[in-house]
C-alpha cells in the first residue's frame, strides 16, 4: 500500500461522512422545527413531546458517531502512514502533518472533543427544551 492509496481511502471515507453530515444537518433542522412547533402549540400531547425528544436524542447520538468515525478513520490512515514510513517509504510533508495532527493507532472513541460536544449540546438545547417549556 502506498501513501496515495491511503489518501484515497481517507478521502473516500470522508465523502461518505460528509453525506452523513449533510443528512444530520437536515434532520437537526427537522428536530429544531418540531421543538419550535411544540413550543408554539400549548395543546401538544405528551406522547408527541416524548417522540420528539427521542428523535432529537437519536440525532445527537448520530452526530457523535459521525464525529467519532471521522476521527477514527483519520487516526487509522495516519497509523498506516506511520507503518509504511517504518518500512522505508518516504512520506510527503502532508502525510507528516496528518500524523502530527492525529493520534495514529488510537482506538474508536465516542467521546467528542470540546467543540463537537458543545455543538451537539447546543442542538439538543435548542430542539428539546422548547418541547417541554411553556410559552410565556
Amino acid at each position: 500500500m502506498t501513501e496515495l492509496d491511503l489518501w484515497n481511502h481517507l478521502w473516500m471515507a470522508s465523502g461518505g461522512q460528509g453525506a452523513w453530515f449533510l443528512a444530520l444537518g437536515f434532520l437537526s433542522w427537522v428536530g429544531l422545527r418540531a421543538g419550535q412547533n411544540m413550543y408554539n402549540n400549548a395543546n401538544t400531547p405528551v406522547i408527541m413531546k416524548i417522540a420528539g425528544t427521542v428523535f432529537c436524542l437519536f440525532i445527537a447520538n448520530a452526530w457523535i458517531y459521525n464525529f467519532a468515525f471521522s476521527e477514527w478513520n483519520a487516526n487509522g490512515v495516519a497509523n498506516a502512514m506511520v507503518s509504511i514510513e517504518a518500512m522505508g517509504e518516504t512520506l510527503s510533508p502532508y502525510a507528516a502533518e496528518l500524523i502530527s495532527a492525529t493520534e495514529p493507532g488510537a482506538g474508536f472513541s465516542l467521546m467528542p472533543d470540546v467543540l463537537q460536544g458543545l455543538f451537539v449540546l447546543s442542538i439538543l438545547i435548542m430542539s428539546v427544551l422548547p418541547m417541554w417549556i411553556k410559552k410565556a
